[in-house]
């Protein structure tokens, strides 16, 4: 297995900005989470309510994640065989989601998600066998 199992659990972090009567501003310069900054950026929009997306970790990336519209419903499984559930539905807030975490997404009705990673996007970085994922917290 990959050397990056200093495991970290998942957790919600405050995205700085400001609220003013033409609008809210929030944005990302967090150099602890993401020492080199953002290196990939995507976004997820018309989902349907009985499909989820997610469904996969990675080895190496960490990523968080932002209701930009809506609300977003998120179960996460460690390697070590933790369970976390988290709702996002707030620009202003985000969810880290450090490597070796199985995430499914459950979106809400019109909801939109934005997603920062600190990693380019590489197919080999992927676990996209549940099974597979499950035998690394046996190892």
């Amino acid at each position: 297995m990959e050397n990056s199992m200093n495991l970290q659990s998942p957790f919600l972090v405050q995205l700085p900005g400001e609220s003013k009567a033409s609008g809210d501003l929030h944005f990302w310069e967090n150099f602890d989470l993401f020492p080199k900054g953002i290196q990939r950026c995507f976004w997820i929009s018309n989902v349907s309510a009985d499909e989820t997306r997610g469904n996969h970790a990675h080895w190496k990336e960490s990523q968080v994640l932002v209701a930009l519209t809506g609300k977003l419903l998120i179960e996460i499984h460690s390697a070590e065989g933790d369970k976390f559930s988290f709702s996002l539905s707030s620009p202003g807030e985000g969810l880290f989601i450090p490597p070796l975490h199985w995430t499914i997404v459950r979106f809400c009705p019109s909801s939109v998600l934005l997603g920062m990673s600190d990693r380019q996007f590489s197919e080999e970085d992927y676990i996209r066998d549940k099974d597979y994922f499950e035998t690394l917290k046996k190892r």
